[in-house]
This record gives C-alpha cells, sequence and structure tokens, in this order.
C-alpha cells in the first residue's frame, strides 16, 4: 500500500518527500492513515448522533415514531430505554456523555500521532541534511555560505511540522469531510447537494486565490531570511573587526532593511492565512440561513420537518466548517513551506554522497610505515592556474618537515592534499604506494594530528574542545590530564573547574598561545602518528613562539612532524626545510 504511487500522484511535492523516506516512517504513515480513516467514520457517527439527539429534545414524540427507533424498540433488553419520551431524552445523554469524551480522546490521539509523525520525519531529514552536509567534499565546501548551509539545517522544520505535519492534518479532515458529506448525501440528498456546492464552491475559490497570494510572498520571505542570518553571521563571526572598524551600524542597517522586507511580507502571508476562515465562516452562515429560506418557500417543507433537517445541517456545519478552516490553514502553510521544500528536496536528491556508506569499516587501512610520496602531482581550484604542477615531494616516517615559502604559494594546498581534504587533478598521493583517494582518505586521516593557525574552541568545557568530536559521555579525562601535559597547558590552576571549566566560544576568554596549545591537545588526544602545524606560530609573539617551538620539540620523538611556517626560527630544529 503506498509503496508504488500512481504516476499522476508522483509528482505532487508530498509524494516527492513520501519517496524520500525510511521504510520504518512509511509504515508509521500508513498505520496513521488507517487511524484518520478511523477516526472519519468515528466523527460521522458523532454528527449523527448529535443531530438525533437534537431532534429528540425539540420534539422526543415524533422522533419515537421514526422507523429507526421502531426497529430499536424491538431488540430484548434496550428496547425498553425507548419506550418514553423521558427516557428516550435520557439514554440518548448518557449515551452522548460516553461517546463524546471517547471520540474526542481518540481524536486527540490521532492528533499526537500526527505531531509525532511529522516530527520523526522533521528528525530523519535533518539528519539527512546535516549528513549531506557534512559528507561533501571538502572543495565544495570552500565555494558555499556557511549561514546558507546552517540556515538548510535549520529548514528541517519546513519539512517536518510545517509541510508533512499540515499534509497529514489535510489528509485527516479530507478524509473526515469525505465520509461525512457521504452519510449527509445518503440522508437528505437535496439539501446535501446545495450545501456541498455552496460550500465546496466556496472553499475552491478562496484556495485559488490564496496561491496566488502567498506563493510570491513566501519565496520572497525565504530570500530575505537568507539575507539576515548571512549578516548576522558575519557580524558576530567577525565582532573584533565590527569592533575596530567601527561597522555595527552598516551592519545592522543591511539587517533592518532586510527585516523590513520580510515583515511587509510576512504581514501578506497571514493576511492570506486568516482571511479564508472569515470568508467560509460567513459562507457558512449564509449557506444555513438560506437553505431555511429555501425548504419553507422553495420545496414546501414543513416547520417540524425543517427543524429535523435545520438540525442536521447545523451540526454538519459545525464539523464542516472548522474542518474546512483547518484545511485551509493547514494548505496555507503548506504554500509558505513550499520554497523551502523544494530547494531542500533539489538539494537531497543532487547530493550523491550523503552518509559514510562506502568508505568501509577497518580503521587499519592505513597503518603508515613507511612514507608519504607525492607522484607528479597537478591541482588547481580552477582552470585559469595551478597551484601545483608536476609536484614531487617524500615525507619519510619519523622525520620532521619545515614548509616555508611566501603568502599563496600552495603551503595550506600542500597540507589539504596531504590530508585527503583534496584529491589531485592528476598525479597520486602515495602512502606506503597505496593511493590516497576519496575512499581511503577518511581512515588516512584518523592517523593525523592538525593544529590550524586558527584553532576553532567552541562554547564548551576544556575537556569538551580537547576531546573535539567524542561524545561527553565517552571522554576519557586520564588522557585529558597528560594531554594537557604534554601540551604545557600550564593556566588549569587559573580555571575555576580546571578542564571542566567553559571557556566560551573561539575561546574569546583565552590568549592566542592558550589556545595554540588546546588545539596541541587536542592533536595529541587523537594518537597520531603524524602531527601537522599549519601556520599555529604566526599570531603568536617571539616568546609565545619559542614556547610553541619547545613543544615541537619535545613531539620530534613521538610522531612524524609536518610544520607550516613562514619564521625561520619556528623550522630551525626540523630535520630539512622544503621551500615553497
Amino acid at each position: 500500500m503506498l509503496d508504488k504511487i500512481p504516476a499522476f500522484l508522483s509528482n505532487l511535492l508530498f509524494f516527492q518527500v513520501y519517496k524520500l523516506i525510511p521504510r520504518t516512517l512509511k509504515k508509521q504513515f500508513r498505520r496513521l492513515l488507517i487511524l484518520m480513516l478511523v477516526l472519519a467514520c468515528v466523527e460521522t457517527a458523532g454528527v449523527g448522533l448529535i443531530a438525533f439527539y437534537a431532534a429528540a429534545v425539540s420534539d422526543p414524540l415524533s422522533t419515537l415514531h421514526l422507523p429507526v427507533l421502531l426497529t430499536v424498540k424491538s431488540f430484548p433488553y434496550i428496547g425498553y430505554l425507548f419506550d418514553s419520551p423521558r427516557l428516550l431524552i435520557g439514554s440518548l445523554s448518557v449515551l452522548i456523555i460516553i461517546f463524546m469524551p471517547l471520540k474526542n480522546s481518540y481524536r486527540a490521539f490521532v492528533t499526537y500521532w500526527i505531531a509525532r509523525s511529522s516530527a520523526d520525519i522533521e528528525a530523519y531529514f535533518g539528519q539527512r541534511l546535516l549528513e549531506m552536509i557534512l559528507y561533501r567534499d571538502y572543495r565544495w565546501h570552500l565555494d558555499q555560505n556557511s549561514a546558507d548551509l546552517i540556515q538548510m539545517v535549520n529548514w528541517r522544520n519546513h519539512l517536518g511540522r510545517n509541510f508533512v505535519g499540515p499534509s497529514l492534518k489535510v489528509i485527516c479532515e479530507f478524509l473526515m469531510l469525505l465520509v461525512l458529506l457521504v452519510g449527509l448525501l445518503l440522508t437528505q440528498p437535496v439539501m446535501s447537494m446545495l450545501f456541498i456546492f455552496v460550500q465546496g464552491g466556496a472553499v475552491v475559490i478562496v484556495i485559488k486565490q490564496l496561491k496566488k497570494g502567498l506563493d510570491n510572498s513566501a519565496s520572497a520571505c525565504r530570500n530575505n531570511e537568507l539575507a539576515m542570518s548571512r549578516y548576522a553571521t558575519r557580524a558576530i563571526h567577525a565582532i573584533k573587526d565590527v569592533k575596530i572598524a567601527s561597522a555595527e551600524k552598516n551592519f545592522v542597517d543591511d539587517f533592518v532593511d532586510h527585516s523590513k522586507q520580510f515583515a511587509l511580507r510576512y504581514g501578506r502571508q497571514h493576511f492570506w492565512r486568516e482571511a479564508p476562515q472569515l470568508v467560509l465562516e460567513s459562507f457558512g452562515f449564509v449557506v444555513l440561513a438560506g437553505s431555511i429560506v429555501f425548504m419553507l418557500f422553495g420545496l414546501g417543507y414543513s416547520p417540524l420537518k425543517t427543524t429535523g433537517i435545520t438540525a442536521l445541517l447545523a451540526v454538519t456545519a459545525w464539523r464542516t466548517l472548522p474542518a474546512f478552516n483547518r484545511v485551509v490553514s493547514s494548505l496555507s502553510t503548506l504554500r509558505i513551506s513550499r520554497p523551502y521544500v523544494e530547494k531542500l528536496i533539489e538539494e537531497l536528491k543532487a547530493s550523491s554522497s550523503i552518509g559514510g556508506g562506502g568508505l568501509g569499516t577497518s580503521d587499519d587501512l592505513y597503518i603508515f610505515r613507511d612514507k608519504v610520496v607525492f607522484d607528479s602531482v597537478s591541482f588547481s581550484y580552477d582552470s585559469i592556474s595551478s597551484v601545483f604542477d608536476d609536484f614531487q615531494m617524500t615525507i619519510v616516517k619519523g622525520e620532521s618537515v619545515g614548509i616555508m615559502g611566501p603568502s599563496g604559494c600552495g603551503k595550506s594546498t600542500f597540507v589539504d592534499l596531504f590530508c585527503g581534504l583534496l584529491i589531485p587533478d592528476s598525479g597520486s598521493i602515495l602512502v606506503d604506494g597505496q593511493i590516497l583517494d576519496k575512499q581511503s582518505a577518511p581512515f588516512w586521516r584518523k592517523k593525523l594530528g592538525y593544529v590550524p593557525q586558527s584553532p576553532y574552541i567552541f562554547d564548551g568545557t576544556l575537556a569538551e574542545n580537547i576531546a573535539f568530536g567524542v561524545p561527553d559521555t565517552k571522554i576519557d579525562m586520564q588522557k585529558i590530564e597528560h594531554c594537557c601535559q604534554r601540551a604545557a597547558i600550564d593556566f588549569l590552576e587559573w580555571l575555576p573547574h580546571g578542564v571542566k571549566t567553559v571557556i566560551g566560544e573561539r575561546g574569546i576568554r583565552l590568549s592566542g598561545g592558550q589556545r595554540q596549545r588546546i588545539a596541541i591537545a587536542r592533536a595529541l588526544y587523537r594518537e597520531p602518528e603524524i602531527i601537522i602545524f599549519d601556520e599555529a606560530t604566526s599570531a603568536l609573539d617571539e616568546k609565545k613562539d619559542n614556547e610553541i617551538k619547545d613543544l615541537i620539540r619535545g613531539l620530534k620523538t613521538s610522531a612524524t612532524l609536518i610544520v607550516v611556517s613562514h619564521r625561520p626560527s619556528t623550522v630551525s630544529e626540523l630535520d630539512r626545510v622544503v621551500f615553497f
């Protein structure tokens, strides 16, 4: 069921989302569909019961002579409950008391599972989006805006609670309306046709106008949100530069320009979301009052018969009008989320590297026994100029190598190639004779420790920053202490909670030298066979540079070292220095 989607439905956005979810969530959706169908039948039964109850209260004597009650009276044990008007009203009252709470409890149960299912789907697509971003090639990341990527992951709520959730609500309400209107047609075909024609026509008109009003504003709001996120991210990430340049006003003004445009379009969105409810409510009362006039003067019904049919129509309208309103409201949310969902589906379908599949399972793919060879490596970021052309170099296990050269000569690109973050356009990088490629690079990187020029320090404890990427429950505190000693982290006594002290986002409470020591401890925590210092001392003064140089000297005996630096003093004691 629903595994093979008909061709005419497969292009609908909801079914495109459905095709992307895993089998377990599809099973959950099918079970939910059955629950919603049962709810539709229960709601229809409730409408009939309330209409019958209203008719019985208004004219119990006539109700007692209805064919359905005459049939019920013939049953043993329960027939006596309908022998008199008092017993009839009392019995129906007790039935209402029992039925309505049960019906509403079941509706609440279905509502819970609709929300639960949309949240499950949202979580799944959040995982897919994050995997899609993190597992993409490093070269792809160089061309992306980080604020856009973060915003894309946050758009998962448009796929879950703002698209799948409303879609499930539309299906639920549609099933309820369908069963209810079929029941109405069977009992009062003439008035039902009139009711369906007028009310349904109003809904179609409203939805058409709603579509026109929402589509343009939804796309524009998405673009404004992206722009606001970019400006805020730039300003916050570069707060020091912003302060020095006194550029706060410029960033705020750019943010405000887009926020004003967003406010204008967002206001239009909410107008179109609220307007249908007011229109449909007006139509509902017009249809109800018009039906009474039509029955009295057009069809010549008696006031008694008109009262009975009016009770049925009133109860039907009591259930259908809110249902129509919920359908239109959900469709409004769907139209608003549609541009986001289309973009996300496009990205998910275009990505061919979601998840970590295809990389193997062995951590011992590389043991690094001998040497790393750059064999005729050529690489360029574009087709205009090459960074490397037929480049040759060999690094032997256990040696320490310094890399020097002017800015832009390819030092950082060399490091990225060595780490397997970038793949040569031609030629090969060989580790003990084995080619380093996309499939083997993740395992190779497990052998590496990397100390960058500007290490990323997040808003967590010192221990969490050193054990970067390791779950909190799996951090080895003894290992943390040992790495702190090896990295000469001598400021622990100044931290109120030692390695469990929160050190602030980007290490704002630490000096440049202290951040570098944390980065070294982070590299050491991985127990690497090769440690790379990528301009790790370029931002430090001479005293701090000497301290880091002492650390490098102490690491020479335990790992292969690659030190990229523009300072001759930093690489003076290494085995050899290569000039780019």
